[in-house]
């Protein structure tokens, strides 16, 4: 079709411009009040570009439909209603975005992006609206003129808006007019409705008096628009006098006025102001609500201050109602000391189960403001956090803190009142056992289980608490030992009962202390801790499953914490040393190598032997440094050896079970330039068996060093046979207690043997420990034994390299 036929034939020229005026008076409205948008900040600005974008969308989408009436396709067309309307959305929305890009921009990128944000709003709006046709067939588009009509309106678009804002408003409106219907008209141009029939649909709107209603609005609202902008702009130009600033500040005061009254009538708290005599003047309709007056009489003017409070009185059930003259009393104590500028903050709990907070505040001139609020809510809340804040979420019993304020105001009665209570330390035996076995579901039940037994029947002055884990605690204030007794013997029957869960059957067990206060505490800390150590010790003690806490126990842990405290201090003072014990061949006689044995020389007490000061510096951590401290130090004296003798040094079961012994290991042999050949690592058949296969995995990563991996204490572990399957050792070290009996112990002598062919079978050589005698070393010889190492051949001692056979030199 020639652009004459669609322009004079297609078309209803008096319509098309009726749409170009529309057009252009929008245009122009837009372009004066996005000017005028760009001069406000704040909220101002904001509500301006909102008029802005109701004015340009609206222009848009009313130049669409009038455009649409004067168009002649040869048949009536209806409209979809919810899609026309989303159309005019459309204009709105996006057209607000592109000029709040416009307004808000920096530089002329910025607002040609929003005059294009603004082209993109006429087009998506055009073809939204198309889509609300109603009609048979299909559009035949012409794709290259709708590329061309969305280019047209973003170019144009983007070009009024650079023009807008350089003070060019005919040009900017004669653009965006343009940009407005050059994108309709082309776009019209390409659809082609030669394939297209009527159709009425139901809820369908013929465009007709419609769209000729909605241009006349459409003009009387851009023009009111400009208008407001112009009146806008001059009342700008004047300064404001007296009677329009009274006026708004009369305005003001009444706005504020009525917020404050519609704040006041719906606040949660009720809102009371009485003046110096304790006359209310002011309340807020909670008050009647929450004090009950009857419906119709909630004017609580005029009352006075002791007529609310026995109202309110009459009405809480923790108050006894007392007589006229004592409430009045009281009413008049509190007005004194509200006068006196003390503020009033409590809680009554009424008979309907309300809880009310009541406040008083003094103001000036004597006067003072009353709030009332209903808390029942929050304070229910607080006494869920708070049961949840002392209670073991899985067993229900008091937590550890509870149980601390139990004992605190059990100290407190029993000092007040000479009396005697008692602490239980309660720690489970074998329960990680069951966990290991039986998964940590079952553990859960367990304990469950157990926490129910334990608080089921318990009387006044009884306590029980779980303070995690398997550890257990329990008070019992008691007037003889009969009632502490029998409170002990319903614990331990809830303890030691077996147990059924769900999946399985299993036996509990326990082990208990007891510290009663004052003879074995004076205070929570140190009633606790004795407890405490009474359990270790009946825990320590295989008949005994209940120890009451005695004087000496604490001298123990102290002596124990002493001597910890100077093993710490000796390894960071240098305070041990070493020596060596010889190992030789049974067969040449000849030495093959030195065991190293650490020795402490405490301060104040002598020389400590290992067997007693190796545990507790494994149980304070003192054994990886002492250990990492005898590796560096056997390896650094036997790098200076004068024989390439093996140095043989044991490994604790603590160091053991830390991945970081493989670099220490590394470190050592590094930094010392000892041959990893020459160092042998002594381990025990029970420090692999506490985590075989992390023991087993540090000893791979060392022997593939190349250092040598013996076995000490061979026979005395729990497992001999299978740890020589696991793991491939250098060397096998028979325990001492074989080779002291061999000679007179017939048993014993088979064992050794035994183990000596077992060994020649597996080709692993055998040094047996102890040897005292010549007779236990021939018998050894005799059985095909290696090596040997005992008093017979050297006692412990510095080594002296002044023989050529590289004696030791014994300290006694």
């Amino acid at each position: 079709m020639s652009l004459f036929e669609f322009f004079f034939l297609a078309h209803d020229a008096r319509f098309v411009a009726l749409a170009a005026a529309v057009c252009l008076v929008s245009a122009y409205g837009c372009i004066c009040l996005l000017r005028h948008a760009r001069l406000a900040t704040g909220m101002i600005g904001l509500a301006w570009i909102g008029v802005t974008a109701f004015a340009v969308g609206f222009g848009i989408w009313t130049t669409h439909f009038i455009g649409m009436l004067a168009l002649r396709p040869g048949f009536p067309l209806a409209y979809e209603p919810w899609l026309t309307t989303a159309s005019l959305l459309i204009a709105v929305a996006l057209g607000g975005l592109g000029i709040a890009m416009a307004v808000r921009g920096q530089g002329v990128a910025d607002q040609f992006l929003g005059g294009a944000v603004l082209g993109i709003a006429i087009a998506c709006m055009h073809f939204t609206g198309m889509a609300a046709v109603v009609l048979g067939g299909g559009i035949v588009w012409n794709i290259g003129l709708i590329a061309a009509s969305v280019i047209a309106g973003i170019v144009l678009g983007g070009l009024a808006f650079v023009a807008a804002m350089r003070g060019r408003t005919l040009l900017a409106a004669l653009l965006l007019a343009l940009a407005i219907c050059g994108m309709h008209f082309t776009a019209m141009a390409a659809a082609d409705f030669s394939r297209c029939f009527p159709l009425h649909a139901p809820g369908s709107a013929p465009i007709g008096w419609i769209s000729v209603g909605v241009a006349l609005v459409s003009l009387l609202l851009l023009g009111a628009a400009i208008f407001s902008m112009v009146l806008d702009k001059h009342e700008h130009r004047r300064t404001l006098n007296e009677q329009a600033r009274q006026l708004a500040d009369a305005n003001r005061i009444a706005e504020v006025t009525g917020l404050l009254e519609m704040a006041t009538t719906h606040m949660a708290q009720g809102l009371c102001l009485f003046d110096s005599k304790g006359i209310l003047q002011f309340h807020n309709r909670r008050i009647a609500e929450l004090v009950g007056t009857p419906k119709g009489n909630d004017n609580l003017v005029g009352w006075h201050f002791r007529d609310l409070s026995i109202a309110l009185q009459a009405l809480a059930q923790d108050l006894v109602v007392a007589g006229p003259e004592d409430v009045e009393q009281r009413v008049d104590a509190m007005i004194a000391s509200i006068r006196g500028g003390a503020t009033s903050d409590y809680l009554r709990t009424m008979r309907d189960g309300r809880i009310i907070r009541m406040q008083h505040s003094p103001i000036a001139h004597g006067g003072w403001v009353t709030t009332l609020d209903d808390v029942t809510e929050q304070q229910r809340t607080h006494a869920e956090i708070t049961q949840m804040a002392y209670r073991d979420s899985l067993t229900n019993l008091l937590n550890r803190a509870a149980f601390d304020e139990a004992v605190d105001f059990a100290l407190a009665t029993a000092r007040v009142n000479h009396s005697n209570f008692a602490v239980i330390a309660i720690d489970l035996d074998r329960f990680k056992e069951i966990n290991d076995s039986f998964g940590h579901a079952v553990g859960d039940q367990v304990l469950k289980i157990l926490g129910a037994r334990l608080s089921a029947g318990l009387r006044e002055g009884e306590v029980v608490a779980r303070l995690g884990g398997d550890e257990f605690a329990a008070l019992k204030t008691f007037t003889s030992m009969d009632s502490l007794r029998a409170f002990l013997t319903r614990i331990e029957d809830a303890l030691f009962a077996r147990i059924q869960t769900d999946k399985v059957s299993v036996n509990s067990a326990a082990s208990m202390g007891v510290a009663i206060f004052p003879d074995d505490g004076g205070d929570r800390s140190r009633l606790l801790n004795n407890a405490d150590l009474a359990m270790y010790r009946a825990k320590a003690e295989f008949d005994r499953r209940l120890c009451y806490y005695e004087k000496t126990m604490d001298e123990q842990a102290r002596q124990r914490r002493s001597m910890a405290q100077d093993l710490w201090l000796a390894l960071e003072t240098d305070g041990f040393h070493l020596v060596y014990q010889v190992q030789k061949s049974v067969s040449t006689n000849l030495v093959t190598g030195y065991e190293v044995l650490l020795r402490w020389d405490r301060p104040g007490h002598g020389l400590v032997p290992p067997s007693e000061f190796i545990p507790i510096a494994e149980e304070s951590g003192a054994i990886a440094g002492i250990g990492a401290w005898v590796l560096r130090k056997a390896c650094a004296d036997a790098a200076a050896w004068p024989d390439p003798y093996k140095v043989a040094v044991n490994v604790s079961g603590v160091q053991l079970g830390q991945i970081e012994l493989i670099e220490t290991v590394r470190d050592v042999l590094l930094q010392t330039g000892l041959a990893p050949a020459r160092l042998e690592l002594e381990v025990t058949e029970t420090s692999i068996i506490a985590d075989k296969p992390r023991a087993l995995h540090i000893l791979r990563q060392i022997k593939a060093m190349g250092v040598s991996i013996a076995i000490d204490d061979f026979g005395t572990g729990y497992s001999s046979i299978d740890m020589l399957r696991s793991f491939p050792f250098d060397r096998i070290k028979i325990d001492r207690s074989f080779v002291a009996e061999v000679e007179l112990n017939e048993r014993s002598r088979a064992i050794v043997r035994a183990m000596l062919a077992l060994c020649q079978s597996l080709s692993v050589p055998v040094l047996a420990e102890g040897v005292e005698t010549q007779a236990q070393l021939d018998l050894l010889r005799a059985e095909g034994c290696t090596e040997v190492q005992g008093y017979l051949l050297g006692r412990p001692g510095v080594i002296d390299w002044s023989d050529d056979v590289a004696p030791v030199r014994g300290l006694g």
